[in-house]
């Protein structure tokens, strides 16, 4: 028996709808470790605990400024996706990613984020955009410091998805990939690109993945003038930060993020530091 033709030219819009279906339920399933700095509907900054037993701790807390972290946005480029695109945009050539406005809301509140973070967390950001007839433009990603290299990822760039409200789902989950990457980013000197995650799984090795080695840029702030070391190499072992860090430690082991040996691994080290 042959399918009518109506139901054929209504099956691909009814297998997309499946599809998004199955992916907010995927997405929704997993509990959100992110405690938000800022939770809007359409933008969202936070910290989200992506710690993985025998990973590289972060060197968070950690004091970037806004002005540095606004220079180090603009080092990151887009390439128009497609030939239309080009010719609309009048240009063939890479763009910057992130518009002013995403650009400024971003580096005040991620240096806020980063003051705040533990090495336990990733700082994570959210930024919905809609483009009408129901369809949301999503970009998402994080970024953490390790010594002294500022780490940025991006599962998301501007995916589209059909939703009348921003997507809740991916707002708790900043760091997970919902889709195939439509667009190329790449990044200006002095970043270098990284092919897969060198602390954590939680992206795929397609996940654009920057790297900023911050001795190589300017404005880098440490948390306390009175620390020894080379200037170059920033240390986040101040009593303040060892206490946020007990406190945060004690927090996460409450809410069930944390086992009782690395809870107790943790606080060991971190009052080592004292």
């Amino acid at each position: 028996m042959s399918c009518p033709q109506g139901f054929l030219r209504i099956l691909p819009v009814l297998i997309f709808i499946m599809g998004i279906g199955l992916l907010t339920t995927r997405c929704t399933s997993f509990p959100s470790t992110t405690r938000f700095l800022v939770d809007q509907p359409d933008r969202a900054v936070g910290m989200e605990v992506t710690y993985r037993e025998g990973s590289p701790e972060y060197s968070h807390p950690a004091a970037l400024t806004p002005e540095l972290l606004g220079k180090i946005l603009q080092h990151i480029e887009v390439q128009p996706s497609s030939l239309l695109d080009r010719i609309a945009g009048g240009s063939s050539t890479n763009q910057v990613a992130f518009s002013e406005g995403q650009r400024s809301f971003l580096a005040d509140h991620l240096s806020r984020a980063l003051k705040e973070a533990t090495p336990l967390e990733t700082v994570t950001f959210y930024w919905a955009t809609p483009r009408g007839n129901g369809i949301w433009e999503l970009t998402s990603g994080g970024l953490y410091l390790q010594e002294n290299d500022l780490h940025i990822v991006l599962p998301n760039y501007r995916q589209t998805l059909p939703a009348k409200n921003p997507p809740e789902f991916s707002k708790k989950q900043p760091l997970l990939p919902i889709g195939e990457a439509l667009h190329t980013l790449s990044a200006t000197n002095p970043a270098r690109q990284l092919t897969q995650s060198l602390a954590i799984e939680l992206w795929s090795p397609q996940t654009p993945h920057f790297v900023f080695a911050l001795s190589e840029l300017a404005n880098v702030h440490l948390p306390s003038d009175n620390q020894q070391g080379p200037p170059s190499t920033p240390t986040f072992n101040s009593s303040d930060s060892v206490k946020q860090r007990l406190q945060r430690l004690e927090e996460l082991w409450e809410e069930n993020l944390l086992t009782e040996k690395e809870y107790q691994g943790k606080r060991q080290k971190i009052l080592e530091e004292l």
